[in-house]
C-alpha cells in the first residue's frame, strides 16, 4: 500500500499555560496539506518491522515510526510482519511534523492491514504516547487542536494555495517552548475565528526570529510581498493565495536561491 504522510502548518499557535509536568497547554490549528512524505507497506512472511529510508542516521529504535509499530504489534491478527519503505520530503525540524506525520500514517494503515480493529478513539491515545503531533495525522483532517495538542475538533476553512519557506536551520521545539521570553498566557479564540487571517498568530514567532538570524531575514524579505507566517515552533515559513497564479507570483519575487513548496489545503476525508 501506497500513502502520502502528510505535512501540516499551523496557522495558529497559542500558548494558553503551563503544566505541572511542563507540557505547554496550546490551542493550535492543524491544517493538513496535499504534500509530504511517501510511504510504502509491504507485508512480509517474517513477523518482523523492518524499515528502510533517508533518515539521517537516525537508529530504527528511535524511529517514530518503529515505535508506532511496536504499539500496534500486540493488537495483530494476522501472521505478517511489515516492511517500511519512507521517501522523505518533509525537512528535518521545519515544524511541519514530519516524524510525527510517518508515526500517526503508519498507525492508521497498519490498523488495517494487520486487522487489529481498533477503534479511531484507541489509535488517538496510542498517538499521544507518540508525541502531541501524532493524533492529528491519525485523524488524517484538519482540525483545532487543545490540551497539548491531543484534543482535536475536526474543522475546515477554504481551500488555499500556500508557499512554504524552507529556511537552512532545524529548530528544536524544546529550545523554543524553554525560552524565558515565550508567552505562555494567552487567551483562546472561538474555532470560527480561525477563518480570520488576522488571527493567524503564533505564539513562537518572535522568539525564532530573534534566535535564528536565518529565519529573520527571510521573514523580512518574504514580508515585502506577502504576509507571512510560521508553522509550529519553526523554521518553515508560508504565505496563502486563492489561487495558483498568486503563488507563483510570489515564488518568483522570492531570491531564487531560496528553497520553496507550492501545495494546497484539500479537505481530506
Amino acid at each position: 500500500m501506497k500513502v502520502l504522510s502528510r505535512a501540516k502548518i499551523n496557522l495558529m499557535l497559542r500558548i494558553l499555560g503551563k503544566r505541572e509536568d511542563a507540557y505547554h497547554l496550546l490551542q493550535t490549528y492543524f491544517q493538513l496539506l496535499d504534500w509530504g512524505d511517501k510511504m510504502e507497506f509491504i507485508l512480509t512472511e517474517q513477523d518482523t518491522i523492518e524499515i528502510v529510508g533517508n533518515f539521517d542516521g537516525l537508529p530504527v529504535i528511535d524511529n517514530l515510526i518503529y515505535q508506532a509499530a511496536k504499539l500496534l504489534q500486540p493488537y495483530k491478527n494476522v501472521k505478517h510482519g511489515i516492511g517500511i519503505h519512507v521517501d522523505k520530503k518533509i525537512p528535518q525540524g521545519s515544524g511541519l511534523g514530519g516524524g510525527s506525520s510517518n508515526a500517526g500514517t503508519t498507525l492508521r494503515i497498519l490498523n488495517t492491514l494487520w486487522k487489529c480493529d481498533l477503534t479511531l478513539t484507541k489509535l488517538q491515545e496510542m498517538a499521544t504516547q507518540l508525541g502531541a503531533d501524532v493524533p492529528i495525522f491519525v485523524l488524517n483532517h484538519s482540525a483545532m487542536a487543545t490540551g497539548i495538542g491531543e484534543k482535536l475538533t475536526p474543522y475546515s476553512v477554504k481551500q488555499y494555495y500556500f508557499v512554504l519557506i524552507f529556511p537552512e536551520t532545524s529548530i528544536s521545539t524544546a529550545d523554543v517552548f524553554n525560552d524565558i521570553h515565550l508567552i505562555r498566557n494567552q487567551s483562546s479564540i472561538d474555532i470560527k475565528n480561525i477563518n480570520d487571517q488576522n488571527n493567524w498568530t503564533n505564539a513562537c514567532l518572535d522568539v525564532v526570529l530573534e534566535k535564528f538570524p536565518e529565519v529573520n531575514n527571510m521573514y523580512i524579505i518574504a514580508s515585502k510581498y506577502s504576509s507571512i507566517y510560521m508553522s509550529g515552533t519553526g523554521s518553515t515559513l508560508f504565505s496563502s493565495f486563492d489561487d495558483q497564479e498568486n503563488a507563483l507570483r510570489f515564488i518568483k519575487q522570492c531570491p531564487t536561491h531560496w528553497k520553496t513548496q507550492i501545495c494546497q489545503s484539500k479537505i481530506i476525508q
